[in-house]
């Protein structure tokens, strides 16, 4: 298997009680930007087939499950952060920047940053495990009528969790850029994250002013 997703970084989603789920294995650019991805189940499959090697029980029993990303990103995370409030993006990358620019857990007014793999990942089963919590969702660009739908149906099924959904990228971005689809990550990215976390009183502000 050398040379396969050469230099890719790896997003383990592991489900609340532990249990890995699935690995996403993916190549950035220079610039950030995907250029590959598969997962690591898929990888071991082709070099099985690939070299006439059996495959293993365990990816034999594994490729039987009809959906493999089955939780979110960084969900394992719930039961050690009970009180932050909940940030949900689509990409594991996205999740993994914000938490750099918005602020660590050891503070418990800044957003545990979750993902859900990709736009149609995005469903109730998920979004089970966030039951009683404060979540706000912050969609692609092209995901922002799809994403706000889902969560006024998720309101209306989860009482007791408060569900909204941010318009900050949509604010700020331009027609070009809303019909690349940009994400969050795109733009917190144009700024140095050590400028970004002097502004910090501000966004806690902001994050605040989400619930009201």
């Amino acid at each position: 298997m050398n040379g396969i997703l050469s230099a890719a970084i790896t997003f383990p989603f592991i489900d609340i009680s532990g249990n890995v789920r699935t690995i996403q294995a993916k190549q950035f650019n220079e610039k950030n930007h995907t250029i590959s991805t598969d997962f690591l189940h898929s990888i071991y499959q082709r070099y099985c087939e690939d070299n006439s090697k059996p495959l293993p029980d365990w990816l034999n029993s594994y490729l039987k499950n009809d959906t493999k990303v089955s939780c979110l990103f960084g969900e394992h995370l719930l039961t050690k952060y009970r009180i932050n409030p909940i940030a949900l993006v689509e990409a594991p990358k996205t999740a993994i920047i914000a938490t750099l620019y918005f602020g660590l857990l050891d503070n418990p007014k800044n957003f545990l940053w979750l993902a859900v793999y990709n736009l149609s990942s995005l469903n109730i089963e998920k979004c089970k495990v966030l039951h009683g919590r404060k979540v706000v969702l912050f969609p692609d660009l092209n995901a922002h009528n799809n994403w706000s739908s889902k969560a006024k149906q998720f309101q209306k099924e989860m009482q007791g969790t408060n569900f909204k959904v941010s318009d900050l990228i949509q604010n700020l971005a331009g027609i070009a850029e809303k019909e690349k689809g940009l994400d969050l990550a795109d733009f917190l990215t144009r700024i140095d994250w050590r400028i970004f976390r002097k502004l910090e009183r501000t966004f806690t502000t902001n994050q605040q002013l989400c619930f009201e």
